[in-house]
């Protein structure tokens, strides 16, 4: 097993519920979220712990990447063991992480003679960026060089694609990422929106629907035109149930092509609200 070469993911990749979580190359830095007076960090509180906030309050909270301090850290910690470093971050147009990664590594490569660090922006987020991260660390054991590398782990960024669907649509609304007009639109009716994020990083109505089970199967439904695939993930918000049925479907479909099912954390679901689910498939070659 190589060990000079470590990945760095953040916390919205949720690694810690992945194979990778006792993988010793692979370290996490955490986003935090506020509500009111009360901060943590991702994963110090449940969901269930920060949907009854909202709900008490009909506040959504606010959440914050990882300061740049911590970026230095943990960069210049590995540097300066020795180790090359490649970090891959929520999509940029989501949360400025990508940049201050971005920022943190040019310090640290000034200050650390021979380090090298690489920053890719997933252009997704959840349990697929922990996903590419996995492949990385395959690609990496045939001798791959830190360029190549950091060509593969883009080309797997290029190559997902993420659906999802919120159960509410208040959250989006109250975020900033869909007209009030839009929203008590969508509440009154019922209707269930299907999100695309595209390559630019922007968030896109696919589909609406008006009942859970119809938006399941129209998730996979709008998946097919992205096969074949090489790996598929689910992450939910507290929605076990709807994420083993959108498992089975998939296993059906495409038999063989291996599913990692998890959760979300705190930075995301404030975002998305309660029950949010979504698919990321990453294509063949």
């Amino acid at each position: 097993m190589r060990n000079d070469i470590h990945i760095v993911l953040d916390s919205t990749a949720v690694m810690g519920e992945t194979p990778l979580k006792n993988d010793s190359r692979c370290h996490e830095l955490k986003l935090s979220v506020r509500h009111g007076k009360t901060e943590w960090r991702d994963g110090e509180k449940s969901l269930a712990e920060m949907f009854a906030m909202v709900e008490a309050t009909g506040e959504l909270p606010k959440t914050s990447q990882p300061p740049l301090g911590d970026f230095l850290a943990i960069f210049k910690e590995l540097a300066e063991q020795g180790k090359k470093i490649l970090m891959i971050t929520i999509d940029g147009v989501l949360s400025g992480t990508v940049q201050t990664a971005r920022l943190a590594a040019k310090q640290v490569i000034k200050e650390v003679p021979g380090a090298d660090i690489r920053v890719v922006d997933s252009l997704t987020t959840a349990n697929a960026v922990s996903g590419m991260a996995m492949a990385v660390l395959e690609y990496i054991e045939n001798g791959a060089d830190m360029d190549e590398v950091e060509a593969y782990a883009n080309d797997l960024a290029q190559r997902t694609e993420t659906i999802f669907s919120v159960d509410t649509l208040t959250y989006l609304q109250k975020g900033g990422r869909i007209g009030a007009v839009g929203a008590l639109v969508g509440n009154l009716l019922g209707i269930r929106p299907i999100v695309y994020l595209d390559k630019k990083g922007e968030l896109t109505i696919a589909d609406k629907v008006r009942t859970r089970t119809k938006t399941l199967r129209r998730m996979v439904e709008l998946g097919e035109r992205f096969a074949p695939f090489e790996a598929m993930y689910i992450a939910h918000a507290e929605a076990p149930e709807d994420a083993e049925t959108l498992k089975k479907q998939l296993m059906e479909m495409y038999p063989g092509v291996p599913i990692l099912v998890t959760g979300i954390g705190t930075v995301l679901a404030s975002h998305l609200g309660p029950k949010v689910i979504g698919i990321f498939l990453r294509r063949k070659k």
